[in-house]
């Protein structure tokens, strides 16, 4: 496969604070870095009131670094998603190279309430960033105010797939088994 250029855009507003949300997540992150070669790089945006790059394009041979990156981790505030989709589609334009896929994972509970937060604004201003070759997967957390059927919307819109991530187990199926 070619060399992957991957943004994970985390969800760290306060309804991610549940053992089965932001933690889990940032397990179940840890969990996919198995699978990428030394010649992919990661980088990683939060939004919670405001967003800001936790970790610059790093290697992901550099475990380490992300690793630590998703430790420091801590929700609490509002969910500017509009914030953080502008800034990692933004980070993954500059990590594109010729040949290269470049993605933002999105992972989140699925509550958008600041900013762009109605699906058809969401879905344009998605499906406009696909068409420069940034792609979009979604990985929803938790329950409660999970917005599923918005999530996988917003998937197809970026070209790209949804998974309901609710268990230690199912983190490896999606993200190590199927991650190819």
């Amino acid at each position: 496969r070619p060399a992957l250029n991957l943004v994970f855009l985390i969800d760290t507003s306060g309804s991610m604070e549940d053992a089965n949300k932001l933690p889990l997540l940032k397990q179940s992150l840890s969990l996919m870095l198995s699978e990428l070669r030394p010649e992919d790089q990661v980088a990683i945006v939060a939004y919670a009131g405001s967003s800001g790059l936790v970790l610059p394009p790093t290697a992901a041979a550099d475990r380490q670094a992300i690793v630590a990156a998703l430790d420091g981790l801590s929700a609490g505030g509002g969910t500017n998603g509009q914030g953080g989709l502008e800034q990692a589609y933004a980070v993954a334009r500059d990590m594109m190279a010729a040949g290269e896929v470049s993605r933002v994972i999105l992972a989140t509970d699925g509550d958008f309430n600041v900013g762009l937060s109605g699906t058809a604004e969401l879905t344009d201003y998605i499906a406009d960033r696909r068409d420069t070759g940034v792609f979009l997967s979604v990985l929803g957390f938790g329950t409660g105010n999970l917005g599923d059927s918005t999530m996988e919307l917003l998937a197809d819109k970026g070209n790209g797939n949804y998974a309901y991530i609710d268990s230690q187990a199912e983190a490896h199926k999606v993200l190590v088994e199927q991650a190819g």
